[in-house]
């Protein structure tokens, strides 16, 4: 039987659903799968027999076109990630005789720099957008989630009560348990008055509606505030360099964002830390004025 690219994609998703019902990867990863075979299929055709995806095949999937893609390195690696899986597992089903060796793709590394510079430039953006949008950018920026897991946030997670109101924060992209931690006084406020206004409505509901296409929806509203383009990943990016920027990177900073090291975040978030080279000299006086310094 010939088997083709639309079947391996099936089998790997099929194992990629089991992997997310054990626990030991995320629902994020199969939605990433499916995006990534859906251009696959664009790519190679649905009906492509999994034998003839061979080396040269794959070189002229890496190979630079005209006009230039609109993706970078970084995204061609994921794709070539999910063809290898699918190729993985169609060799161990015995449908194709070997994996074929594929091309490394180089991904220079370039932390996002983008993000709100100021509590004011937040207050713009946020009166800027309609009220639905507005709440789901302003939970966004205050608990630092991934895009995925600020809809998955419902009123039953969410403690409004006493002088130190709690949420439960996510980061199903790293499989990380839910955390409860004390909510931000801004994102407070505004969601006691949503709670307000919806009333017995609220239940154990969603807290914001999911916003399709947000980030054209963003990038054109921070166009009109003369703000740098921001996509939902960049609100993350704000509420973690503004948390470094104060704290520094911490073991406290790297569980609220999910990060297992804090080498991750040091090299995302440096750009946050205060230089201090002033505090470095002094601590080298010191040094020197406490005479332990030997002569050669």
């Amino acid at each position: 039987m010939r088997h083709t690219l639309a079947q391996g994609l099936a089998a790997l998703y099929e194992q990629t659903e089991q992997r997310v019902r054990d626990g030991v990867r995320s629902p994020a990863t199969l939605d990433m799968q499916r995006a990534h075979g859906s251009w696959l299929c664009d790519e190679l055709g649905a009906r492509r027999q999994l034998r003839s995806i061979t080396e040269p095949v794959l070189h002229q999937l890496v190979a630079p076109r005209v006009p230039p893609r609109r993706y970078g390195p970084a995204t061609l690696r994921k794709r070539l990630t999910t063809l290898s899986g699918v190729l993985k597992v169609a060799h161990r089903r015995r449908w194709i005789a070997r994996v074929p060796a594929f091309p490394e793709v180089l991904v220079p590394w370039r932390p996002r720099q983008r993000y709100l510079q100021s509590y004011a430039d937040a207050v713009r953006l946020f009166e800027s957008l309609p009220p639905h949008r507005s709440l789901w950018f302003w939970v966004c920026l205050w608990t630092g989630q991934h895009a995925s897991d600020v809809e998955r946030m419902r009123w039953s997670e969410v403690d409004l009560t006493g002088r130190k109101p709690s949420f439960l924060i996510r980061c199903s992209k790293n499989k990380k348990v839910p955390l409860r931690v004390r909510m931000p006084r801004p994102l407070a406020r505004i969601l006691r008055a949503e709670f307000r206004r919806r009333g017995a409505r609220a239940g154990d509901g969603p807290v914001v509606e999911p916003w399709p296409h947000r980030s054209q929806t963003l990038h054109l509203h921070c166009y009109k505030l003369g703000l740098p383009p921001l996509a939902p990943i960049d609100l993350r990016h704000t509420c973690a360099t503004w948390m470094v920027r104060r704290l520094g990177i911490t073991p406290a900073v790297c569980r609220w964002f999910g990060h297992s090291s804090p080498s991750m975040m040091a090299r995302t978030y440096a750009h946050a830390l205060a230089a201090g080279l002033d505090e470095v000299a002094e601590e080298l006086d010191a040094f020197a004025a406490g005479g332990e310094l030997v002569a050669a």
